[in-house]
């Protein structure tokens, strides 16, 4: 692990604590003070945070009925709709919940997830193959990496904050439980380096990366620009992909991380068969709970005729 990239430190730089950071160690105060508050009341402040940013937000309210009705021609406007409102108090609630990762204990905050499938993960590891959880971008799939990690270290790609103080607290949240993270730009050899030592991977590959990186397969009947370097990851370092998907459960009151059985007949060497394939999974995942998807992400960005689908 020591030739690993190296990440973010854990000790805090003495820079941080400048004048100029005051402000937001303000702010890093009253998120931890919201932490405290009971389950119930904080739920109803993130609910309520992500009504305003509903109502305010045009851009991004925009993007996503965009995305909901290219994903769901099927669904009336009243649908597409609903949906729309939900994800935003779905992304309310889980930024005002993100602060038990950053501030409560190991136990506090185990209590808040479940990790269903592990049998899965487990037996790749007895099979002597190396793990990659191939993750939907969903609203909790930080909670995820906490119900994994707690069992098997991982190591996960990491896009750096603007504020340094903020920058800070994400990375030291997301190396819980010995966590690597590894910056965008690493790279193919960078994973590859990471799968040979037998360390998990997690890989998100639903953000679009442009014509050059991608290649263009079907993800709910659109032609969506896909990264296609999971199967080429699979083969080079020896593992078997796992899809996976973090989602609040509003019965048990807990996030609950689940792991599918592993990819069979995995990659087969075609990079669009590959990735199609991923794509498929993904469409499954989402389905499970369509609120809790990352909607507001420019997902069809990127067109095979260079055409634009979003205003912004």
């Amino acid at each position: 692990m020591d030739s690993l990239p190296k990440t973010v430190p854990v000790k805090l730089p003495g820079k941080l604590l400048a004048p100029r950071f005051w402000p937001t160690w303000l702010g890093v105060a009253a998120f931890w003070a919201i932490t405290q508050l009971p389950r119930p009341l904080r739920q109803r402040l993130g609910k309520l945070a992500g009504t305003i940013v509903w109502r305010r937000n045009k851009k991004r309210r925009d993007i996503v009925d965009v995305n909901l009705a290219m994903c769901f021609p099927e669904w009336s406007k009243l649908e597409r709709d609903a949906i729309n409102k939900r994800h935003f108090q779905v992304m309310g609630r889980t930024l005002l919940d993100i602060g038990i990762i950053w501030f409560a204990s190991d136990r506090r905050l185990l209590k808040f997830i479940d990790l269903e499938g592990w049998e899965h993960i487990a037996a790749v590891r007895n099979s002597g193959q190396n793990i990659i959880l191939n993750v939907a971008h969903s609203a909790g799939l930080d909670f995820g990496a906490m119900a994994v990690g707690s069992r098997i270290a991982g190591i996960a790609p990491y896009k750096a904050a603007r504020n340094e103080v903020v920058d800070w607290w994400v990375a030291r949240a997301r190396r819980r439980f010995g966590n690597k993270i590894l910056e965008r730009g690493d790279g193919m050899i960078a994973y590859t380096r990471a799968l040979r030592k037998g360390v998990l991977l997690y890989v998100l590959t639903d953000e679009d990366y442009g014509k050059d990186a991608s290649v263009f397969v079907p993800f709910f009947g659109q032609a969506k620009a896909s990264l296609p370097m999971v199967g080429r990851l699979a083969k080079i370092g020896n593992a078997r992909v796992l899809p996976a998907m973090t989602y609040y459960c509003q019965t048990r009151h807990r996030y609950v991380t689940r792991v599918f059985p592993a990819l069979e007949d995995f990659p087969v060497g075609d990079n669009h068969k590959d990735t199609a394939r991923l794509n498929q999974s993904l469409e499954q995942m989402i389905r499970l709970s369509p609120e809790e998807y990352m909607w507001t992400l420019r997902i069809f960005l990127t067109r095979p005729d260079g055409s634009r689908v979003y205003r912004y």
